[in-house]
Protein backbone atom coordinates (compact mmCIF):
# COMPACT_ATOMS: atom_id res chain seq x y z
CA UNK A 1 0.00 0.00 0.00
CA UNK A 2 2.96 2.68 1.24
CA UNK A 3 5.99 2.61 2.30
CA UNK A 4 7.50 4.23 5.49
CA UNK A 5 11.10 5.14 5.51
CA UNK A 6 13.25 3.18 7.63
CA UNK A 7 14.60 4.07 10.71
CA UNK A 8 18.74 3.23 11.00
CA UNK A 9 19.44 0.26 9.14
CA UNK A 10 16.89 -1.83 11.07
CA UNK A 11 16.37 -5.30 9.14
CA UNK A 12 12.83 -5.58 10.85
CA UNK A 13 11.60 -2.45 9.38
CA UNK A 14 12.74 -3.07 6.24
CA UNK A 15 11.23 -6.53 6.28
CA UNK A 16 8.04 -5.37 7.51
CA UNK A 17 8.08 -2.58 4.47
CA UNK A 18 8.67 -4.77 1.59
CA UNK A 19 6.46 -7.74 3.19
CA UNK A 20 3.94 -5.70 5.26
CA UNK A 21 2.19 -3.50 3.37
CA UNK A 22 3.32 -3.71 -0.51
CA UNK A 23 0.07 -4.72 -2.93
CA UNK A 24 -2.65 -4.00 -0.38
CA UNK A 25 -5.53 -2.71 -1.60
CA UNK A 26 -6.56 0.07 1.36
CA UNK A 27 -9.73 1.35 0.51
CA UNK A 28 -9.93 2.76 4.21
CA UNK A 29 -7.73 4.32 7.06
CA UNK A 30 -8.37 4.46 10.75
CA UNK A 31 -6.88 6.82 13.14
CA UNK A 32 -6.50 6.69 17.10
CA UNK A 33 -7.00 10.32 17.92
CA UNK A 34 -4.71 10.85 21.39
CA UNK A 35 -1.04 10.99 20.37
CA UNK A 36 -1.85 10.09 16.57
CA UNK A 37 -3.52 12.65 15.47
CA UNK A 38 -3.38 15.16 18.48
CA UNK A 39 0.00 15.83 20.73
CA UNK A 40 -2.45 15.34 23.31
CA UNK A 41 -1.39 11.72 25.52
CA UNK A 42 1.10 13.67 28.22
CA UNK A 43 -2.08 16.04 28.93
CA UNK A 44 -4.20 13.04 29.71
CA UNK A 45 -1.03 11.81 32.01
CA UNK A 46 -0.90 15.24 33.20
CA UNK A 47 -4.57 15.18 34.35
CA UNK A 48 -4.78 11.75 36.09
CA UNK A 49 -1.74 12.10 37.90
CA UNK A 50 -3.37 15.80 39.15
CA UNK A 51 -6.85 13.34 39.53
CA UNK A 52 -5.55 10.78 41.84
CA UNK A 53 -3.20 13.15 43.69
CA UNK A 54 -6.52 14.49 45.37
CA UNK A 55 -6.78 10.77 46.68
CA UNK A 56 -3.95 11.06 48.09
CA UNK A 57 -2.07 8.75 45.23
CA UNK A 58 1.04 9.68 43.64
CA UNK A 59 0.97 7.54 40.66
CA UNK A 60 3.35 6.98 38.14
CA UNK A 61 3.59 7.83 34.40
CA UNK A 62 5.00 4.61 33.70
CA UNK A 63 1.94 2.69 35.32
CA UNK A 64 -0.27 5.14 33.61
CA UNK A 65 1.02 4.52 30.06
CA UNK A 66 -0.40 1.24 30.87
CA UNK A 67 -3.66 1.91 30.20
CA UNK A 68 -2.87 3.97 26.72
CA UNK A 69 -5.39 3.15 24.39
CA UNK A 70 -8.62 1.75 27.10
CA UNK A 71 -11.30 3.91 27.79
CA UNK A 72 -11.30 5.66 30.90
CA UNK A 73 -14.03 3.71 32.15
CA UNK A 74 -11.69 0.84 31.89
CA UNK A 75 -8.89 2.09 33.85
CA UNK A 76 -10.20 4.50 36.68
CA UNK A 77 -12.19 0.78 37.31
CA UNK A 78 -8.93 -0.54 37.43
CA UNK A 79 -7.41 2.18 39.70
CA UNK A 80 -10.19 2.43 41.82
CA UNK A 81 -9.95 -1.08 42.57
CA UNK A 82 -6.16 -1.21 43.14
CA UNK A 83 -5.92 1.60 45.58
CA UNK A 84 -9.47 1.02 47.33
CA UNK A 85 -10.80 4.65 46.41
CA UNK A 86 -13.28 5.72 48.19
CA UNK A 87 -15.37 7.06 44.89
CA UNK A 88 -17.18 6.38 42.00
CA UNK A 89 -16.34 6.06 38.04
CA UNK A 90 -18.69 8.99 37.21
CA UNK A 91 -17.15 11.15 39.95
CA UNK A 92 -13.19 10.68 38.98
CA UNK A 93 -13.87 10.93 35.37
CA UNK A 94 -15.97 14.28 35.99
CA UNK A 95 -12.65 15.26 38.58
CA UNK A 96 -10.42 13.99 35.36
CA UNK A 97 -12.50 15.64 32.66
CA UNK A 98 -12.24 19.17 34.54
CA UNK A 99 -9.16 19.34 34.63
CA UNK A 100 -8.04 18.21 31.19
CA UNK A 101 -10.07 20.71 29.34
CA UNK A 102 -8.00 23.49 31.50
CA UNK A 103 -5.06 21.86 30.31
CA UNK A 104 -6.20 21.58 26.18
CA UNK A 105 -7.14 25.06 25.87
CA UNK A 106 -3.57 25.89 26.70
CA UNK A 107 -2.48 24.02 24.03
CA UNK A 108 -3.60 21.64 21.66
CA UNK A 109 -1.21 20.61 18.75
CA UNK A 110 -1.53 17.60 15.83
CA UNK A 111 1.20 15.76 15.33
CA UNK A 112 4.16 16.00 13.45
CA UNK A 113 2.79 15.58 9.14
CA UNK A 114 -0.38 14.55 10.45
CA UNK A 115 -2.09 16.62 8.68
CA UNK A 116 -0.44 17.02 5.95
CA UNK A 117 -0.91 13.07 5.63
CA UNK A 118 -4.48 13.25 6.16
CA UNK A 119 -4.91 15.79 3.43
CA UNK A 120 -3.17 13.17 0.84
CA UNK A 121 -4.83 10.06 1.74
CA UNK A 122 -8.47 11.96 1.34
CA UNK A 123 -7.16 13.47 -2.18
CA UNK A 124 -6.66 9.66 -3.14
CA UNK A 125 -9.95 8.88 -2.21
CA UNK A 126 -9.37 7.01 0.75
CA UNK A 127 -11.96 6.94 3.60
CA UNK A 128 -10.88 8.34 6.97
CA UNK A 129 -12.37 7.34 10.47
CA UNK A 130 -11.64 8.25 13.87
CA UNK A 131 -11.64 5.08 16.49
CA UNK A 132 -10.57 6.30 19.71
CA UNK A 133 -11.24 5.37 23.16
CA UNK A 134 -11.57 8.97 24.75
CA UNK A 135 -15.28 10.29 24.85
CA UNK A 136 -16.86 12.17 21.86
CA UNK A 137 -17.11 15.68 23.77
CA UNK A 138 -13.08 15.57 24.17
CA UNK A 139 -12.99 14.05 19.77
CA UNK A 140 -14.96 16.70 18.53
CA UNK A 141 -13.19 19.35 20.51
CA UNK A 142 -10.00 18.17 19.47
CA UNK A 143 -11.25 18.06 16.01
CA UNK A 144 -12.71 21.61 16.37
CA UNK A 145 -9.32 22.94 17.87
CA UNK A 146 -7.33 21.88 14.70
CA UNK A 147 -9.86 22.36 11.85
CA UNK A 148 -10.34 19.02 10.77
CA UNK A 149 -13.47 17.21 11.48
CA UNK A 150 -14.28 17.81 7.69
CA UNK A 151 -11.98 15.63 6.91
CA UNK A 152 -13.41 12.01 8.29
CA UNK A 153 -15.89 9.95 7.29
CA UNK A 154 -16.61 8.05 10.59
CA UNK A 155 -16.05 8.76 13.85
CA UNK A 156 -16.53 6.04 17.02
CA UNK A 157 -15.73 6.98 20.18
CA UNK A 158 -15.86 5.35 23.82
CA UNK A 159 -19.59 5.52 24.14
CA UNK A 160 -20.11 3.44 20.87
CA UNK A 161 -18.73 0.40 22.35
CA UNK A 162 -18.81 -2.18 24.82
CA UNK A 163 -15.23 -3.33 24.86
CA UNK A 164 -12.05 -1.23 25.27
CA UNK A 165 -9.05 -2.07 23.05
CA UNK A 166 -7.32 -4.62 23.15
CA UNK A 167 -10.75 -6.03 21.98
CA UNK A 168 -11.29 -5.16 18.28
CA UNK A 169 -14.95 -3.87 18.72
CA UNK A 170 -14.39 -0.53 17.97
CA UNK A 171 -12.48 -0.72 14.67
CA UNK A 172 -14.87 -3.15 13.59
CA UNK A 173 -17.56 -0.90 14.16
CA UNK A 174 -15.67 1.33 12.20
CA UNK A 175 -15.03 -0.58 9.48
CA UNK A 176 -18.84 -0.76 9.17
CA UNK A 177 -19.77 2.86 9.29
CA UNK A 178 -16.87 3.42 6.59
CA UNK A 179 -18.89 0.40 4.26
CA UNK A 180 -15.51 -1.32 4.09
CA UNK A 181 -13.84 -5.14 4.46
CA UNK A 182 -11.89 -4.83 7.62
CA UNK A 183 -9.33 -6.44 5.21
CA UNK A 184 -9.08 -3.20 3.81
CA UNK A 185 -8.58 -1.03 6.29
CA UNK A 186 -5.50 0.08 7.89
CA UNK A 187 -5.02 1.43 11.21
CA UNK A 188 -2.77 3.81 12.55
CA UNK A 189 -1.57 3.65 16.47
CA UNK A 190 0.53 4.52 19.07
CA UNK A 191 -0.37 1.79 21.54
CA UNK A 192 0.47 -1.76 22.30
CA UNK A 193 -3.24 -2.30 22.61
CA UNK A 194 -4.56 -0.29 19.77
CA UNK A 195 -2.26 -2.20 17.56
CA UNK A 196 -3.29 -5.57 19.38
CA UNK A 197 -7.22 -4.44 18.58
CA UNK A 198 -6.37 -3.50 15.07
CA UNK A 199 -4.57 -7.23 14.20
CA UNK A 200 -7.63 -8.64 15.76
CA UNK A 201 -10.02 -7.41 13.56
CA UNK A 202 -8.34 -8.41 10.57
CA UNK A 203 -6.60 -4.92 9.78
CA UNK A 204 -3.49 -4.02 8.72
CA UNK A 205 -1.64 -1.61 11.20
CA UNK A 206 0.90 1.27 11.27
CA UNK A 207 2.82 1.99 14.25
CA UNK A 208 3.46 5.25 15.05
CA UNK A 209 5.84 5.36 18.00
CA UNK A 210 5.60 8.98 20.07
CA UNK A 211 7.43 9.21 22.96
CA UNK A 212 4.71 11.28 25.18
CA UNK A 213 2.36 7.75 24.43
CA UNK A 214 5.24 5.74 27.04
CA UNK A 215 7.56 2.75 25.84
CA UNK A 216 4.47 0.72 23.84
CA UNK A 217 5.62 -2.21 21.82
CA UNK A 218 4.47 -1.77 18.58
CA UNK A 219 6.68 -4.59 17.16
CA UNK A 220 2.72 -6.89 15.71
CA UNK A 221 2.26 -3.67 13.45
CA UNK A 222 3.06 -4.08 10.48
CA UNK A 223 4.96 -1.28 9.87
CA UNK A 224 6.37 1.63 12.48
CA UNK A 225 7.44 5.02 11.92
CA UNK A 226 8.10 8.32 14.03
CA UNK A 227 7.71 10.32 12.27
CA UNK A 228 4.76 10.77 9.18
CA UNK A 229 6.72 13.15 7.02
CA UNK A 230 8.30 9.66 6.18
CA UNK A 231 5.32 8.04 4.48
CA UNK A 232 4.89 7.50 0.88
CA UNK A 233 1.28 6.78 -0.17
CA UNK A 234 1.95 7.36 -4.23
CA UNK A 235 1.25 3.87 -4.45
CA UNK A 236 -1.59 3.56 -2.33
CA UNK A 237 -4.42 2.63 -4.83
CA UNK A 238 -1.88 0.22 -6.78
Amino acid sequence: MFSVEPLGSSKKTLEKRSQGLSGLMIKAVIFDMDGVIAETEHVHVEAEKQTMLKYGIRISEEELHKYTGTTARSMFTDLIKKYKLDTTFDKIFNEKEEILFKLLDEDVQPTKGVIDLLHRLKENGIKLGIASSSHKRLVEYTLRKLEIGHLFDSIVTAENVINSKPDPEIFLLSARRLKTDPSKCLVVEDSQLGVEAAKSAGMRCLGYRNPNSGSQDLSNADVETDDFCKIDIMKLLS
